[in-house]
């Protein structure tokens, strides 16, 4: 019986351990199996990474293994073209409503200045935070566990948990039939 892939998305923390354990994502996480994703918020964070492991993340999107999950939206004038955080047509993807509803209520959760990243402060959060309702987020961010978990009820995954003896396919299936 064919199944889909378990969309799944990659935290920036979750990047840390998986380079710290030198995780190779291609066998750990087949793409028969899980469709690995970031957002765009994530994505601008990659450029802040340390260089062994920005070049561990970027070596995953050259091989197309992580795709970046953009949503359809329209240009914003106070954001630099290279830091827009939506794809126009035939780029990005439509919103859910499930998504819309973490976007819209935790609007007052996003910072007022521009981080170095040149995001706000909790946007990517928030992005996750969205994404979850849909997917499955892997993080080590309590914050954004307890807002996809409690408050929206989404699914978020808490890789601390996770043994490094233990195959991550089997622990992320685990922690999902415990949900």
């Amino acid at each position: 019986m064919n199944t889909m892939p378990i969309s799944l998305f990659i935290d920036s923390n979750a990047w840390d351990l998986f380079f710290e354990r030198s995780i190779d994502l291609h066998l750990e996480l087949p793409d028969d199996k899980f469709s690995l994703n970031i957002t765009q918020e994530v994505a601008y964070e990659i450029s802040h990474m340390p260089p062994d492991k920005r070049r561990y993340v970027e070596d995953a999107l050259n091989k197309k293994l992580v795709s970046i999950d953009k949503f359809f939206g329209f240009y914003d004038d106070s954001l630099p073209p290279e830091k827009q955080r939506v794809a126009g047509f035939d780029s990005g993807r439509f919103v859910s409503e499930k998504e819309y509803a973490v976007l819209h209520g935790e609007r007052g959760s996003v910072g007022s200045s521009i981080r170095p990243t040149g995001l706000y402060k909790n946007e990517a959060d928030v992005s996750l935070v969205a994404r979850s309702t849909v997917s499955v987020v892997l993080t080590c961010d309590n914050g954004v566990l307890n807002r996809a978990n409690n408050k929206y009820g989404g699914t978020a995954i808490d890789l601390k948990k996770w043994n490094s003896g233990e195959s991550l396919a089997i622990f992320i299936q685990d922690e999902l039939s415990r949900n």
